[in-house]
């Protein structure tokens, strides 16, 4: 190729290339439509106006320990104030898809997980709506309709009907209560009350 053909050639690129740029972005601004405000929040599947009535935190974790030394963890996927004004008296939260973790003094453990649970500090209970998912290190996998935890002392109380299996079997009830023993072992008592059924599984 002569040195002029190619002269010529740079020329015309030199032209052609930024015209072709312009061009392109032409056609993106005038292809393109408006932006709807309200569409992220349909694609996000979020209330913009519930998120500013009451603001939440994402991947909240809470740790303490009862009175009684048992660890007691829970997290949840968010938490948000339950209360009209949360600084003029105890915390009231809510929790969505909480979990709850609780290791004994004898490392033994319990967990639970719900749809949602509200924190009550002036009554000092977590109150975790059904269903509720219960589990233990003893091979108890229970389900209830509701479940109460004592945010000072070692004690869940289920109610709404408990259903599950049990190491011996299936098991189900009325309600259950899970204490600790209060031996020198530091482990627990799980109580099942109302009408009690056990199917023996040898």
């Amino acid at each position: 190729m002569s040195p002029v053909v190619r002269q010529n050639i740079a020329r015309a690129l030199r032209l052609v290339l930024p015209l072709s740029a312009l061009v392109l972005l032409a056609t993106i601004f005038l292809v393109s439509r408006g932006v709807d405000p309200n569409s992220a929040a349909d694609v996000a599947d979020l209330d913009p106006a519930q998120m500013a009535r009451a603001p939440r935190i994402a991947s909240a974790r809470f740790a303490g320990m009862t009175d009684d030394a048992t660890a007691l963890t829970i997290s949840a996927s968010s938490v948000r104030s339950a209360a009209e004004a949360p600084e003029a008296g105890p915390l009231e939260l809510e929790f969505s898809h909480p979990e709850a973790v609780l290791v004994f003094p004898d490392a033994s453990t319990a967990r639970f997980t719900a749809k949602d649970a509200l924190l009550d500090q002036k009554r000092g209970v977590l109150h975790a709506r059904g269903p509720v998912a219960l589990e233990n290190s003893d091979g108890f996998v229970l389900e209830l309709g509701a479940l109460n935890a004592a945010l000072d002392r070692t004690r869940l109380t289920g109610s709404g009907g408990v259903n599950g299996h049990a190491p011996a079997g299936d098991i189900s009830a009325e309600a259950m209560e899970l204490t600790r023993n209060g031996g020198a072992d530091g482990g627990y008592l799980l109580a099942f009350t109302g009408n009690v059924r056990l199917i023996y599984i040898p």
